[in-house]
């Protein structure tokens, strides 16, 4: 008895005030940015500069490729280091274990 109370309740009272909300709340946000200052977007045209688009992206296509090409430089710059670091570590840890008294010959079973 007690579950159908609440699905009782449950179908009068939370579904209509959630279909309510909703239209409400579409309602509410297709007209008050209307009223409340309108469009805060920029048109197109209204965008400063030239609205032909080949000096400006030449321009900027230009600036970008001189970015990238100096990313790789440093990357590369990076990586040359890098592995001259390695090969300084190596050689170093060669160096430490010639100068350790390791055994030279295998244990013999006798």
């Amino acid at each position: 008895m007690s579950n159908s109370k609440s699905n009782n309740s449950f179908s009068h009272a939370f579904l209509p005030g959630l279909i309510l909300g909703l239209i409400v709340g579409a309602v509410a946000g297709a007209f008050l940015p209307d009223f409340l200052g309108g469009n805060k977007i920029p048109d197109r045209g209204a965008v400063v500069g030239s609205s032909e688009r080949g000096d400006r992206d030449e321009s900027r296509d230009r600036e970008q490729e001189d970015n990238a090409q100096g990313l790789v430089d440093d990357a590369l710059n990076q990586g040359e280091d890098l592995a001259d670091d390695v090969v300084d570590q190596v050689e170093d840890a060669v160096e430490d274990l010639k100068d350790t008294d390791l055994p030279t010959t295998l244990p013999s079973d006798d």
